[in-house]
C-alpha cells in the first residue's frame, strides 16, 4: 500500500479509529494503576505530541511563515477569540447551566480555567489535518502563549478574586519552547536537508509519510488521554456529566460562530481553520498545572475532563473540513 493510500485511509476512517482509541484507552485505564505510572504517562504524552507536531513542521515554509506574520486581521481575530471571547462565553454558559444544574464554585472556576489558558500545541496538528494555514497556526500558538503570561493571571483575578491562584510564567515559556519552538526548528531543518538531498520531486513523494505519522500520533494521544482519565470518569460520572453541558455548549457555539463570522469578514478557508483550532482548542495541561500548583484539587477536574470532549469536537470539525471548504467557496478536496 502506498504512502498516499495509508494516509487517506487513516484520514477517511478518523471517525472510526478515534472512538476505538477512546475505548481501548478507557478499558486499559480501568485495569492499571495510572497514578503509579504518572511519570511514564508524562513522558509518553510529550513524545506523542511532538510526534504529531514535528512532522507537520516539516511542511512549514519559512517564506509563508514571514507572510503569515503580517496577516493582522486573522491574527487579531484568533487572539481576541481565544484570550478574550472564550473566557467571557464560558462565564455566561456557567451562569446559564447553574439555572438547572448544580455547579459548585470550585467546578465553575475549573471550567473558567479550562478556557482561560492559551491554545493547545495539538491545534497545529488539527490545522494541518484540515488543510489549514500551518504557518498562521504556528504564529497564533506562539503569540497565544506569550500573551497568556499576562492575560491568564488577569482573568483569574477577575473571575476568582477570593481564590489564591498563581501561575508560573516559566511553565508557559517552557511549554512553547518544547512543543512549538523545538519541533519547528527541527522540522524546518529536516525540510531543508530532505529537499537538498532528494530534490522537490522525491520530497513530494514522501510528503504523505509526515501526515501519516501525525495521524497515528493523534490516535495514540486519544488513547493515552482516556487511559489517564478512565478512573476519574468511572468514579465521578455525575461531575463529568455536569461539566459536559457547558463544555459542549462552549465548543458548539465557538465553532459555529467562527465558521460564520470568519466567512462574513472574508477570511479565507485556510486562515479560518488556523484561527478556529488555535482559539477554540485549549492547553488543559497548563490549566491543570495551575490548579494543582495552587492547591485547588477539585478545580482541576474540568481541565482534566476537557481534553476528552475537546478531541471529539475538534476531530468532528476536521471531518467536516470539505463541507466547510465548500461553504467558503473552495471546492477542491483537501490533499
Amino acid at each position: 500500500m502506498s504512502l498516499v493510500k495509508v494516509k487517506n485511509h487513516l484520514d477517511k476512517f478518523l471517525p472510526l479509529y478515534v472512538p476505538i482509541a477512546m475505548l481501548i484507552g478507557f478499558y486499559i485505564g480501568l485495569h492499571i494503576n495510572v497514578p503509579a505510572h504518572k511519570g511514564t504517562f508524562k513522558v509518553l504524552n510529550l513524545i506523542v505530541v511532538i510526534s504529531m507536531i514535528y512532522p507537520m513542521m516539516i511542511n512549514l515554509r519559512i517564506s509563508e511563515l514571514k507572510k503569515s506574520a503580517r496577516m493582522w486581521k486573522p491574527i487579531t481575530v484568533g487572539l481576541i477569540m481565544g484570550l478574550v471571547v472564550a473566557p467571557l462565553l464560558m462565564f455566561l454558559l456557567i451562569k446559564l447551566t447553574s439555572l438547572f444544574l448544580p455547579l459548585t464554585p470550585e467546578i465553575s472556576l475549573g471550567l473558567l480555567l479550562a478556557v482561560v489558558v492559551p491554545c493547545s500545541s495539538m491545534t497545529i496538528a488539527y490545522t494541518g489535518f484540515a488543510g489549514g494555514n500551518l504557518e498562521l497556526a504556528t504564529i497564533l500558538v506562539a503569540l497565544s502563549f506569550t500573551l497568556a503570561i499576562g492575560v491568564v493571571p488577569l482573568w483569574l483575578k477577575i473571575f476568582a478574586t477570593t481564590a489564591q491562584l498563581s501561575i508560573s510564567s516559566w511553565l508557559l515559556v517552557k511549554t512553547i519552547i518544547i512543543v512549538v519552538i523545538i519541533p519547528m526548528v527541527l522540522g524546518i531543518s529536516t525540510r531543508y536537508i530532505l529537499l537538498k538531498k532528494l530534490g522537490s520531486e522525491k520530497f513530494l513523494k514522501i510528503k504523505p509519510l509526515f501526515s501519516t505519522i501525525s495521524l497515528i500520533g493523534l490516535y495514540v494521544i486519544v488513547a493515552l488521554i482516556f487511559m489517564e482519565k478512565a478512573q476519574l470518569i468511572y468514579s465521578k460520572p455525575f461531575v463529568v456529566l455536569t461539566v459536559l453541558v457547558p463544555l459542549l455548549m462552549y465548543y458548539a457555539l465557538s465553532l459555529l460562530f467562527l465558521t460564520f463570522f470568519d466567512k462574513f469578514i472574508k477570511i479565507p478557508y485556510k486562515d479560518h481553520m488556523a484561527i478556529t483550532f488555535t482559539s477554540v482548542g485549549k492547553n488543559e495541561g497548563t490549566a491543570m498545572a495551575i490548579a494543582l500548583t495552587a492547591g485547588m484539587g477539585v478545580t482541576a477536574i474540568p481541565p482534566a475532563v476537557t481534553p476528552i470532549f475537546q478531541i471529539v469536537m475538534l476531530v468532528t470539525y476536521v471531518k467536516l473540513a470539505n463541507v466547510i471548504k465548500r461553504y467558503y467557496g473552495e471546492d477542491t478536496a483537501i490533499q
